[in-house]
């Protein structure tokens, strides 16, 4: 059961330069770490409320799969693929899966939130989608957290799946079938379309996503410190950041 031939680091950078560069307003993300070190925005040329009007806020979690390269893998065996390459996205299992059930109440919230996962295996076509610049449109899975449904929380659970497959599986001792709803190319955006909503409105959605958050940071964390100056939408990102592993962009038409 191999992981791909590059690092987690590696396709999440390649994602995330792609994806600020082709779907986020002005080419560029508001990061946590640059709004932790951001006092003004508008100095270093980033508008938050132009960036935030019709707009939609994306949280993105984004993780590496292994790859199943032999029809040995229980998934075939089990008759759910007809033969490989079959992806595995292992979800955090610490604390009952604590950071599945926050990613699950973030979307609940009616915020966009989705893991992002690799379905590439070789360095050849990490470096070919590179290129092509379609990492994120053939390279990547999306999956919704809320259409990943555990059984229990307390066995090992990763999602089984294939490149453009509308039917993936959440593995534990047995499948369970899991409905893709972002399973073809930018199959995601239209559902982000619809979510836009005006700067005031999202800086409303903001706020609760960062009250929700709150709830779940520790009294005794720096964390409360360090954002207690900023701006919403940096708590926002910086919350998420921290407690999800979640990147918080804004993604416009």
């Amino acid at each position: 059961m191999p992981w791909p031939d590059f690092t987690e680091l590696t396709f999440g950078f390649a994602f995330l330069r792609e994806f600020e560069q082709n779907y986020v307003h002005g080419g560029r993300f508001p990061k946590a770490p640059d709004f932790i070190s951001q006092g003004a925005e508008a100095t270093k040329g980033y508008d938050v409320e132009i960036a935030l009007d019709a707009a939609t806020p994306v949280f993105l979690q984004l993780k590496r799969s292994y790859v199943l390269v032999r029809n040995s893998a229980k998934e075939i065996q089990d008759g759910l693929f007809t033969g490989p390459k079959v992806y595995r996205m292992n979800l955090h299992k610490n604390g009952k899966y604590r950071q599945h059930k926050a990613l699950q109440g973030l979307e609940s919230l009616g915020n966009a939130v989705f893991y992002v996962t690799s379905q590439i295996y070789s360095p050849k076509e990490f470096a070919d989608a590179y290129s092509a610049g379609t990492i994120v449109s053939q390279a990547s899975a999306l999956f919704s957290p809320n259409e990943i449904i555990l059984p229990n929380d307390t066995k090992p659970h990763h999602v089984s799946f294939q490149k453009n497959s509308h039917l993936g599986y959440v593995y534990s001792s047995e499948p369970n079938t899991l409905e893709r709803k972002f399973a073809t190319e930018d199959s995601w955006r239209p559902d982000l379309l619809e979510r836009r909503r005006s700067a005031s409105a999202n800086r409303e959605m903001l706020k609760e996503t960062v009250s929700y958050l709150m709830k779940r940071l520790p009294r005794s964390s720096s964390i409360r410190k360090m954002i207690q100056e900023q701006p919403v939408e940096a708590q926002a990102a910086i919350l998420a950041y921290f407690l999800l592993d979640a990147q918080l962009t804004f993604v416009k038409s």
